[in-house]
């Protein structure tokens, strides 16, 4: 009767076959870039204005950035932005291959950037930068003003404990998961910060005693304790030098509203052919029942789990106590020495033919 009430209340909506596929392509993987710092009706794309520029990737440290353009004509310091991008283009130039904050190991032991011209005072760069901004648009073409932003994250470490995640889409009434191979959450990258920061500090200390590069050895440990496993130590310094010896992959980046986009969206549905292909493909069968797959998917400790295995019923007396095991309702009575105060009274009983009916509390 419960069960009728329950279905009434919530009644099923719909119902759909699930299709799983291993992977879209042998030599393709799925990203997943979230933008926390951006509103969803604003996503980077033609329509807004804002498709990203480029994008890299150093697939071994899971490091993921790409550029986006900003509106150099609407609320922005030009002034600024030609020191910035001056200074972020020189930067970049003298490092090659390398890059700022992390993934460029936080210019520990890498080429730095070079200062300003001997001789050459802070008011010689504000009159440079005041030539520049003559000829705005083709300082923006030049990359001498930034035009742009960088957004950036590490992808979440693929490991057990992690979640997995997956992609799924609708057809009819159909639901096509793929897995996602990472996970990266993207935000402001202050590379042009970073840039004009080394920048300023070469030019202070170019005439200095102190002002020759002086390589020193920076080691950095940092500890990690995880839940029944013994504590290791891993040298931070191995990590960023590790992350900035690999080099950067370029990738095209396609809009969401291309033909090309959509041609690889119909990648994610299986049975390309249509009904008949899927009637084909291998139905996959669990080999668990109910109670088994919710104790797999528990904790250790969770006491629903602990429920379902074993119930203990005790009464108030010292000696008396009543275990049930199992789900099939088999009792075992286990009477201790001594006697039980509770004076059980015995049961009345009941005419022949009276029925009785007993029902299992779910």
């Amino acid at each position: 009767m419960a069960e009728n009430n329950i279905d009434e209340i919530d009644p099923i909506k719909a119902s759909y076959d699930v299709y799983l596929q291993p992977r879209v392509h042998t030599d393709r993987q799925v990203y997943v870039l979230q933008y926390p710092n951006r509103s969803s009706d604003k996503p980077y794309n033609t329509e807004c204005h804002s498709q990203p520029l480029k994008l890299r990737v150093k697939p071994n440290s899971g490091m993921v950035e790409i550029d986006v353009p900003i509106d150099t004509y609407n609320n922005y310091d030009r002034y600024k932005g030609v020191e910035w991008g001056e200074a972020l283009k020189e930067s970049t130039a003298a490092k090659g291959k390398g890059s700022h904050g992390l993934p460029g190991g936080f210019g520990i032991g890498g080429i730095q950037p070079r200062g300003r011209g001997r001789g050459k005072t802070e008011e010689d760069e504000r009159e440079a930068h005041l030539a520049t901004l003559r000829n705005f648009a083709g300082a923006i073409e030049r990359e001498q003003a930034l035009g742009k932003q960088t957004l950036g994250g590490q992808a979440v470490a693929n490991s057990e404990t992690n979640p997995k995640y997956m992609v799924g889409i609708f057809r009819k009434n159909q639901l096509h998961l793929t897995p996602v191979d990472h996970m990266v959450q993207m935000r402001p990258q202050f590379h042009h910060i970073d840039a004009l920061a080394e920048h300023k500090k070469l030019f202070a200390a170019r005439d200095s005693a102190a002002g020759a590069s002086v390589t020193r050895a920076i080691h950095m440990t940092v500890k990690s304790s995880i839940d029944g496993e013994e504590d290791s130590t891993d040298t931070m310094a191995q990590r960023i030098a590790a992350t900035q010896a690999e080099d950067w992959e370029h990738h095209h980046y396609i809009d969401e509203n291309t033909d090309e986009s959509w041609t690889q969206f119909e990648h994610f549905y299986i049975g390309d052919n249509g009904d008949e292909a899927l009637e084909r493909l291998p139905r996959l069968a669990t080999a668990l029942l109910d109670n088994e797959y919710l104790d797999a998917v528990s904790a250790p400790g969770d006491e629903a789990r602990l429920s379902r295995s074993t119930k203990t019923k005790k009464g108030k007396g010292k000696g008396k106590e009543m275990e049930v095991v199992g789900t099939k309702g088999e009792a075992i009575e286990d009477e201790s020495s001594g006697v039980s105060d509770i004076d059980e009274e015995p049961a009345p009983e009941r005419p022949a033919d009276e029925d009785v009916t007993m029902s299992e509390a779910a």
